[in-house]
């Protein structure tokens, strides 16, 4: 990568929303949800619809990622053997698995993928690395309750690039059944149009949203204050985490990081109020980062930097 350069990605559950989303501020994205096979056109059971969102991507100048599954199982492989061929032919840039089988079946079937690691491969330490440095790997998310100063010192270890998501709901937790099933008469929506509804669980100050079959973080993490300091660790790989959000969220969210890292990376950390009032704008439960520093997860820890201080007091 060059000087100066950088990637922000950010993922998209189908080709719908894919449409309806604005791609300017994002260098790449990834295509698919990784929670559920009936998720409404998910691409990953679909090739012909994964086929024109790789072309939709392409055709706009940004790199296309294949995701798969969190937790894939058996009967689920000839279908992303299937998605992982059209990505090969459609000229997708890589591929995000979770688990070390698929590293090995995407080695040794599709060698001319380059491999991302994703957070539910659960990679802690700088072993973990040495591991997936040995199967290629090109790139790896780390899990998401890892803290910075982790994160760094794996950096500063391994081999491999890090990519980390820098705002957005963390995917905390997968399950084989899905939770909001239960509602479709309480509610009168159907699946797959259920996990689509806002669903948060809530008690008190506490949140956690519910995709059905994944659990994420009720209020968005966010590392805007902190981008200085990433962009010193070098880190250059950096990820909206947008599968459950609107294609509006995914634009307004990616063009205030888009510019807040372009200046940190020209030395500028001075942070813009707007920036601020557009991410409040578009968290429903708040802000947090705790994980980032050893807290709990529903906690902000801030810089104190007098853009940030400027705003908090307005």
């Amino acid at each position: 990568m060059e000087p100066g350069a950088f990637e922000l990605n950010t993922s998209v559950s189908n080709l719908r929303h894919l449409r309806a989303s604005d791609l300017g501020p994002y260098d790449a994205v990834y295509l698919g949800n990784i929670y559920c096979r009936r998720y409404e056109g998910n691409p990953l059971e679909r090739p012909t619809e994964l086929r024109e969102a790789i072309r939709l991507v392409r055709a706009e100048g940004r790199r296309a990622y294949l995701t798969t599954y969190a937790t894939p199982r058996n009967d689920t492989l000839p279908v992303l053997r299937a998605a992982l061929a059209v990505a090969v032919a459609e000229g997708a840039a890589a591929v995000e698995v979770h688990s070390l089988g698929l590293v090995k079946l995407v080695r040794d079937e599709f060698p001319e993928l380059p491999i991302h690691v994703g957070n539910f491969t659960n990679v802690y330490t700088s072993a973990g690395v040495e591991v997936l440095e040995g199967f290629g790997v090109a790139r790896i998310t780390p899990a998401s309750e890892l803290p910075l100063d982790e994160i760094d010192a794996i950096g500063r270890a391994g081999g491999i690039p890090l990519e980390l998501v820098v705002h957005g709901k963390l995917p905390l937790g997968v399950s084989e059944f899905c939770v909001l099933l239960d509602y479709e008469r309480t509610w009168g929506v159907p699946c797959p149009e259920l996990c689509q509804r806002e669903v948060f669980l809530r008690k008190e100050a506490w949140g956690l949203k519910s995709v059905g079959k994944g659990i994420l973080s009720g209020r968005d993490v966010c590392l805007l204050e902190h981008l200085p300091r990433l962009v010193a660790a070098g880190h250059r790989h950096f990820r909206v985490e947008a599968v459950s959000e609107s294609p509006e969220y995914r634009r307004a969210v990616g063009a205030t990081y888009r510019e807040a890292l372009v200046r940190a990376l020209a030395g500028d950390g001075w942070l813009e109020a707007r920036w601020w009032e557009t991410l409040a704008a578009h968290s429903r439960l708040g802000l947090a980062n705790g994980f980032a520093f050893g807290r709990s997860g529903m906690d902000y820890v801030g810089t104190e930097a007098p853009s940030t201080t400027e705003w908090r007091a307005r």
